[in-house]
């Protein structure tokens, strides 16, 4: 189609092309799992509950508490072509509080030494996701090395320690896959809606 000088329109001006930008635009999913209740078990949960309540995504993110659940996301995984899941992960090798990022076909190793019950059903998820061909076009785990799995609500000192530069690796994870997370709140100071902890969020940059 021409504009009224003879011009072809430029790329966006026309209904067709937005509706193509929307298309192209990544349909990203973050998944907290784990269990609040075992100390750094619950590190999957309360970087979802930091991400929640302070930040803002373009294009926007869904974020699920997959808790302690397994197969009931599998629909989720048909559903989204980018996914991340962030949870405690076994590595004997490694020091409470390490971070470990691994991507589709090597979560499947990982939890191969199981650490939880929650850690069989992603096992099956993921499997099923071959299966039955609806793989989305990326799977990250984001793993943090727990050093106490006892009962109780708090992270252990390493693990909470990490928290700041675990949500420097989702924003650089979320970066790769062109989707922006800026800081939402002016420092307010937000009750998690499990009441496990208040999570701070700072100004965004007025430019």
């Amino acid at each position: 189609m021409l504009d009224h000088h003879g011009d072809p329109p430029a790329p966006g001006d026309s209904p067709q092309a937005d509706r193509l930008a929307e298309v192209k635009a990544p349909n990203a999913l973050i998944i907290g799992l784990g269990h609040l209740l075992l100390s750094d078990e619950g590190v999957g949960i309360h970087t979802l509950r930091q991400l929640e309540q302070g930040f803002d995504f373009t294009p926007e993110v869904e974020l699920v508490d997959g808790g302690t659940t397994g197969l009931d996301l599998l629909e989720l995984f048909r559903q989204h072509d980018l996914i991340l899941l962030l949870d405690a992960l076994f590595a004997p090798d490694a020091a409470p509080g390490d971070i470990q990022i691994l991507c589709n076909d090597a979560i499947l190793a990982a939890l191969s030494k199981k650490m939880s019950m929650h850690h069989l059903g992603i096992s099956d998820v993921l499997a099923l996701t071959q299966l039955l061909d609806y793989r989305p076009s990326e799977i990250v785990l984001l793993g943090v090395v727990p050093e106490n799995l006892e009962l109780g609500t708090e992270l252990s000192a390493p693990v909470q320690a990490q928290l700041p530069e675990i949500l420097s690796r989702v924003q650089k994870i979320l970066g790769d896959w062109k989707i922006s997370m800026r800081p939402r709140q002016a420092g307010g100071v937000i009750p998690s809606p499990t009441g496990a902890g208040l999570f701070l969020g700072t100004a965004l940059d007025a430019h």
